[in-house]
């Protein structure tokens, strides 16, 4: 990972709160989501997710995954593998401070069906939008 980006990597998947999130159906037809993020240092993201949800039944069959996060002045490709979390896990890593806390995560942190997806990057594309665009991908990550 090029030290010298990653601050600028960082700081801009942990401005932004939502990212298309894709997956591959066990027939192998991709499907996308729009989800709410939180990302940290280390360029993991958690969202949560239903567990009947189309997302999560696709990752009981590959757990590989891309997300785009993006607005008008970048955007993030992303590739990653998907782990399953615990609550307790989550709510362990927001009191560490590690992660800020899920949109919307009261409302389902009661919910029998509510589970947590720690995706680890594979690859990164990061591009900042200008005169002209500048690209840095990473790699290697921690």
């Amino acid at each position: 990972m090029s030290a010298a980006n990653e601050p600028a990597l960082t700081a801009f998947l942990q401005a932004r709160l939502l990212c298309t999130l894709a997956t591959v159906t066990a027939a192998g037809r991709p499907q996308a989501a729009f989800v709410a993020y939180v990302s940290n240092a280390r360029h993991e993201i958690i969202i949560g997710t239903s567990n009947q949800s189309r997302k999560f039944k696709n990752l009981t069959h590959n757990k590989s995954v891309a997300l785009v996060i993006a607005d008008e002045t970048g955007e993030v490709q992303y590739e990653g593998q998907v782990g399953l979390i615990t609550l307790a896990d989550y709510e362990a890593l927001l009191a560490a401070g590690d992660f800020q806390q899920l949109a919307g995560f009261d409302k389902y942190r009661h919910d029998p069906d509510q589970v947590y997806l720690k995706i680890k990057p594979t690859w990164i594309r990061f591009i900042v939008h200008g005169e002209p665009d500048q690209v840095h991908e990473f790699t290697e990550f921690a």
